[in-house]
């Protein structure tokens, strides 16, 4: 028994991994893109939407998929999407026309929408309490990494040939072998879709809260890969590799902030993380935007980067335990979303923050910012701690 839950949280996580390599994998490509595709009209500002347009698809698509596996089963959905992914994914290796590429990562954007969505739902079907939360610690921090290693993949890759990194997103296929072979469809699921499943009280307002929070998360934590690039210039260092290194601080730390979040959650509640969480951010966003040196941007990236990785768990974890069974997916659906949509709409929300004051003075707002977020949820915990959680015990 141990050996299968072993096998199966690895099959989970294999899959997780490809929401991570979506976008991570072409990043280094895109410049090249451009070059490519000249002659479009507006190519630079289209091959930027080749990086976010999935992020896009997610936003529509998650509430949606989330519907389908309420209704109709997981793991058959899951397999669909998986086969998708690698389709559309890869098509940007043959494809010539950038429109034609737009198109492919928009179907790519649906099936991580599915993946995203099936993999957290199946989490919280599979597991409860401690061994949920141990689960969304390590799925969070395996993606992290996986982050570095796809940025590291791609990047070697587009100095080879810019359509190389397209090939990677065939990955989803060989991963299709494990999940076929040991993610089942849970019995719990099937009798939650019946019409005689109990109709529990959903606590929406705490559900809405949780994912505005994930959303503005995502929107802080975006700035340090959108942003920080730029600060790192401002300051006299003219490297990309320690422009790329402080993102990659960031990402390593919040990847150690995941694991240590189950031993975090045994000794505290999802508002007291949350709290804590944010101030971490508030303090390493406050370093960089006070001090210019690069050092202290590499420590203050860490401070940041290990606050998001308490916080990305405990709001998976929280809509799971809030969520009845019979609408875990559409509701981890809707944090799939709120997430992406954070991700898409960071750099529009930070830009007037950094017309009006720099970059620097951007991350001292979003510094305060994080730390007003942390004291209304101070004064509003203890409401939020106590609704009720009918996904419990699901």
């Amino acid at each position: 028994m141990r050996d299968n839950d072993l096998s199966r949280k690895i099959a989970l996580i294999l899959v997780a991994s490809l929401t991570v390599m979506s976008s991570a994998t072409i990043a280094a490509s895109l410049p090249r893109m451009a070059d490519v595709f000249r002659d479009t009209p507006d190519a630079e500002f289209l091959t930027k939407l080749v990086l976010t347009t999935p992020n896009l698809m997610i936003v529509v698509f998650g509430p949606i998929a989330g519907a389908i596996i309420d209704r109709f089963g997981r793991v058959r959905f899951l397999y669909a999407n998986l086969v998708l992914y690698g389709f559309a994914g890869a098509s940007g290796y043959v494809l010539d026309d950038l429109y034609h590429i737009l198109a492919s990562r928009a179907l790519l954007g649906i099936a991580m929408a599915g993946t995203m969505t099936t993999v957290n739902t199946l989490a919280g079907d599979y597991w409860t309490g401690e061994h949920r939360a141990r689960y969304a610690g390590i799925q969070s921090a395996a993606m992290s990494l996986g982050g570095v290693v796809f940025i590291g993949a791609g990047g070697l890759l587009a100095d080879l040939e810019w359509r190389l990194p397209f090939l990677v997103y065939l990955a989803a296929w060989p991963i299709l072998i494990p999940a076929v072979k040991y993610l089942d469809e849970p019995e719990r699921h099937a009798h939650a879709r019946g019409e005689g499943a109990v109709r529990e009280s959903l606590p929406v307002g705490t559900l809405a809260a949780v994912c505005a929070l994930a959303f503005a998360a995502m929107v802080m934590f975006y700035m340090l890969p959108t942003q920080l690039p730029f600060l790192v210039r401002d300051i006299g260092i003219g490297s990309s590799a320690l422009a790329a290194l402080a993102i990659v601080v960031a990402s390593v730390t919040l990847a150690l902030g995941s694991l240590v979040f189950p031993a975090v959650k045994r000794h505290a509640g999802f508002v007291t993380v949350y709290v804590s969480s944010m101030l971490l951010v508030a303090c390493g966003y406050a370093l960089t935007a006070l001090f210019s040196s690069y050092a202290v941007v590499l420590v203050g990236a860490a401070i940041a980067g290990f606050g998001v990785g308490l916080l990305f768990p405990n709001a998976t974890l929280w809509v799971l335990m809030l969520s009845p069974a019979r609408l875990r997916g559409r509701l981890t659906g809707m944090l799939s979303a709120s997430v992406n949509l954070g991700q898409f709409s960071s750099p529009v929300l930070v830009q007037p923050a950094v017309v009006a004051v720099g970059l620097a003075g951007a991350f001292g707002v979003f510094a305060g910012i994080a730390g007003f977020v942390a004291l209304a949820l101070l004064l509003a915990g203890r409401r939020l701690e106590k609704t009720p959680a009918p996904g419990a015990q699901a």
